[in-house]
């Protein structure tokens, strides 16, 4: 039998809260994060299975980055744990690389904030969640934040002007504050315990000097808002919600999310699914909210995702390198190419093509948080599949 140490080249002991962020040891914790990080379950049924139609080609295929070699050769040397691609519904390419299989959970990063957007869909549908108001209507703590004045599609857009630095490397200072809230880095030297929950923390933000509404800025908290905001409207706490409306009716196996110390999901980034499940979400985007003969997702707001968004706020913003005539709305990318996509750090993609009817999956352990040169030829890779798919 391989040890754990032969696996993976380290011990199991080895890894903490202060480094399962760091490679080489997030190559075993980013599919085990409940060992390191309080999670609650999103419970799932797991009953839907994407059709198989694999190609055992496909991954033999060349693909010309920096230079010519097999898409299989390229996934090993991109940190890759899952990559799936579904075309037409069907499943047609898959790669795990061990121990990771079809069943694992991945952390998804910041593709969770996609996946609280397609809830948040469907709550604006069921509860009538007004997104033209403010974030202070919802939430009265709100007030004397950067948030008080914010509408939801303000939060929805990352168009929130709030002073907050989104500095993966940072060890000190307000995002360091943020990551010990969410119990994601342990307390500091001189605390037995994170002295902020993650509400807390959210509300001591101040506004930035400029007006909401201009100017695209990635800042994750704006996403753990949004979270806070479906728990007050729905009286339900985000996991249950999330199994209830989604989870569920997609058909999903059951997936985990973070919390912090009285047990509020990390809606920005906690969320951790199997691959195939993810790839469920994807084909659920592509068909316009439609799955297992029910519409889940209300179509106008899928809709509304892919046609709408401010492009004049994308090109002053923080990604204008990443997409050329690129969009975000409600927490999705719109690539100029015609391609949707949610994006986590440390390599992961949730990627919807409509046009070649495919949806692409990649879950990886990247060492670098935010590697934006790998990320561009990633997403070359992306693009290129998908046009040989068309």
């Amino acid at each position: 039998m391989t040890t754990f140490s032969e696996q993976f080249g380290f011990d199991r002991s080895e890894v903490n809260l202060a480094n399962w962020l760091e490679s080489p040891y997030s190559s075993w914790s980013f599919q085990n994060v409940p060992e390191i990080v309080p999670t609650a379950v999103i419970d799932g049924p797991g009953t839907s299975a994407l059709p198989r139609a694999i190609d055992d080609a496909f991954l033999d295929q060349t693909f010309d980055d920096e230079l010519p070699e097999k898409r299989r050769d390229y996934l090993d040397r991109t940190f890759t744990d899952a990559f799936l691609v579904v075309n037409k519904g069907k499943l047609i390419s898959e790669y795990y690389r061990e121990p990771m299989n079809e069943s694992t959970r991945h952390l998804v990063f910041s593709v969770s904030k996609s996946i609280t957007a397609l809830l948040t869909g469907i709550v604006i549908d069921k509860y009538s969640l007004d997104v033209t108001k403010t974030v202070s209507h919802y939430l009265p703590n709100a007030k004397g934040s950067a948030y008080e004045d914010a509408t939801i599609q303000d939060v929805l857009d990352m168009l929130v002007s709030v002073q907050f630095i989104e500095d993966y490397t940072l060890k000190a200072g307000v995002y360091a504050r943020y990551r010990r809230a969410m119990l994601f880095m342990p307390p500091s030297k001189d605390e037995l315990l994170p002295k902020e929950h993650l509400g807390e923390f959210l509300f001591t933000l101040p506004k930035a000097s400029g007006d909401h509404g201009k100017v695209f800025a990635y800042q994750s908290p704006n996403t753990d808002v949004l979270g806070m905001i479906l728990e007050k409207v729905t009286q339900t706490r985000f996991p249950t919600l999330l199994s209830e409306l989604l989870w569920k009716p997609l058909g999903a196996r059951s997936a985990t999310v973070t919390v912090d110390g009285i047990g509020q999901s990390r809606t920005a980034g906690g969320i951790a699914c199997a691959a195939h499940d993810l790839a469920l979400l994807g084909e659920l985007f592509r068909n316009l909210g439609f799955a297992n003969g029910q519409q889940i997702v209300p179509e106008k707001w899928i809709q509304d995702t892919k046609e709408n968004g401010n492009p004049q706020a994308w090109n002053v913003g923080d990604f204008e390198t990443l997409f050329d005539h690129g969009r975000y709305r409600n927490k999705w990318y719109a690539d100029g190419d015609g391609a949707y996509c949610g994006i986590g750090i440390h390599g992961q993609w949730m990627y919807v093509d409509p046009a070649s009817e495919s949806v692409i999956v990649k879950m990886s352990c990247q060492p670098v948080a935010s590697d934006d040169e790998l990320d561009t030829r990633i997403l070359v890779f992306m693009r290129d599949i998908a046009a040989s798919l068309r």
